[in-house]
């Protein structure tokens, strides 16, 4: 099991290893948001039983009040008083006796809650915390402690009932009087140590709450760094090694020594460039015969190729975009070789030599594309654009293409924003260049219009081109999402997410309003 999930790790593509590497980090940063989710609520849930023992220990205090009251004033309302305060304590009452239950029904517990007055909001978490953590040491202990509060309580309601029935009595005796009320004095004493401990042992509680919760965050954010950099040290070596591998093999060749290919260790692009880079070497093999000429051309190769490591290794867990090179000096060697030695290479050798320069070239123009990608961070400083003089000259580049295609270009006067020329020339550049690449056979028509809305600025690019199906309007701004095959829509899958980041750069964002087979119509934002 384990040595299949890390040969599948590592023939993914490198794009596939990023996304996995970010979304291993995003799973444990939402497991550490999770529970931290889950200790806010527990220790809101603690909170609320303090405050709901601050609400039993008000009611009991201002319930023994009343009623003593009552014993010297006879007024019926001091009664009332006492039973209308007596309701908290009685109502959390029920709410334990139905959690002492083994299936309580929540609906009781519930009710009970909020007749002691405890806020509604509260009443889930602290059923909650009852039933999750009864078994820990300090809520047990405080169950315990609120148990005999609750059946200490239970004793002052025959007291009062005693005193009510003697008051009312037309032989009411003050010496009976005062030996009912002479009661509750023991009792109130004894509540008042139990409502202490009762808040001792819950704070003692949270604490121990707060300094687990503070070790499981830890312990968390550790996992979280922890796999973090291992994934990218993982990553990081294993396209280093591939990177070395070809360096490694090319030096052979470059000393017309054919007598080693270069190790495959993966099926990614790095894999798939050292396939061709052996195939080559095959095809070199039978057709070269002046090894001298060859080694001091391929010499100089593995030169470039060694000075370019060095940056290589630093942005190669990335996308290994300095590759771009030593692929351009690979390919221009082979084309030189195929020409200078073509009467010797019979027709399958210069087919296999145009499959590795045509290989090499597809993974040049991607990494291309991902260096454009990832340069558009790097912007100017802001200044004012005239977008209409970076339309006229978008246009004219483009002339030759639209007369030849009958092409129709529309530009409505353009407002003058403050932004990047460089990056809104390529924003604009990709969006004409879409329309016209997935353009119908009938007359293309652009339209490219922009005004002023609000606190922004609204453009829009519309065409009458094949169109995006509206379940993919927003992937098609994601890096490497293609909608069609390479041999009939060539491209990378990046230019679209190239826009995207060029217009959240200029504080904007991007979208797509489309119907199938009757156009696009591409919107974006630059704010003022």
């Amino acid at each position: 099991m384990k040595a299949s999930a890390t040969k599948w790790f590592k023939d993914v593509s490198i794009t596939k290893k990023l996304y996995f590497v970010m979304g291993t980090m995003a799973l444990l940063i939402i497991i550490e948001l999770f529970t931290l989710w889950f200790s806010l609520n527990t220790l809101s849930s603690v909170r609320a039983f303090v405050a709901g023992e601050g609400l039993w220990s008000k009611a009991q205090k201002d319930a023994i009040y009343h009623l003593q009251k009552y014993s010297r004033t006879f007024n019926y309302d001091d009664y009332k008083q006492y039973q209308e305060f007596l309701k908290v304590p009685l109502g959390d009452h029920k709410a334990l006796l139905e959690l002492s239950k083994l299936n309580p029904d929540k609906k009781i517990v519930r009710q009970g809650f909020i007749e002691g007055r405890n806020h509604p909001d509260d009443v889930d978490g602290m059923l909650k915390l009852f039933t999750r953590f009864h078994s820990v040491s300090y809520i047990h202990k405080a169950i315990n402690v609120w148990a005999e509060a609750d059946s200490t309580i239970a004793k002052l309601i025959p007291i009062g009932d005693k005193l009510h029935n003697e008051i009312s009595s037309p032989m009411r005796s003050i010496e009976k009087i005062d030996h009912i009320i002479s009661e509750i004095d023991p009792i109130n004493s004894k509540l008042t140590l139990l409502e202490d401990d009762f808040s001792y042992t819950l704070g003692e509680g949270a604490r121990w709450l707060e300094n687990l919760i503070l070790s499981i965050l830890f312990i968390i954010a550790i996992t979280v760094e922890f796999w973090g950099l291992f994934l990218t040290i993982s990553v990081s070596i294993r396209i280093r090694k591939g990177i070395n591998e070809i360096i490694w093999i090319s030096d052979k060749v470059a000393k017309v020594d054919f007598s080693d290919r270069a190790k495959i260790y993966s099926k990614d692009e790095i894999g798939r460039l050292a396939v061709s880079f052996n195939n080559m070497t095959d095809d070199l093999q039978e057709t070269i015969s002046q090894k001298i000429h060859i080694e001091n051309e391929l010499k100089e190769t593995t030169k470039e190729l060694i000075r370019s490591n060095n940056e290589l290794e630093q942005f190669a867990y990335i996308t290994s975009h300095d590759l771009q090179e030593p692929l351009r000096m690979v390919t221009s060697y082979v084309q030189l070789l195929e020409s200078r030695y073509k009467d010797k290479l019979d027709k399958d050798a210069r087919e296999f030599i145009g499959f590795a320069v045509d290989g090499t070239e597809r993974m040049r123009n991607l990494i291309h594309s991902l260096l454009d990608y990832s340069r558009v961070n790097k912007s100017k400083p802001f200044e004012q654009l005239n977008l209409n003089s970076i339309l006229d000259t978008i246009l004219l580049d483009i002339k030759h293409q639209v007369v030849e295609n009958k092409i129709l270009i529309k530009v409505d006067k353009l407002p003058i924003i403050t932004g990047d020329a460089n990056l809104m020339t390529h924003l604009f550049q990709n969006l004409i260049s879409n329309a016209i690449k997935f353009k119908t056979d009938k007359p293309l028509e652009i339209h490219i219009s922009g005004k002023k809305v609000n606190s922004e600025y609204l453009f829009s690019v519309r065409d009458n081109g094949i169109g995006v199906p509206k379940e993919y309007s927003d992937r098609i701004f994601v890096i490497f999402q293609r909608l069609h095959t390479k041999d009939k829509y060539p491209g990378t899958g990046i230019g679209l997410a190239i826009c995207k980041k060029i217009v959240e750069q200029h504080g904007g964002r991007i979208w797509v309003e489309s119907e199938l087979n009757k156009g696009s119509s591409f919107f974006f934002t630059v704010k003022q």
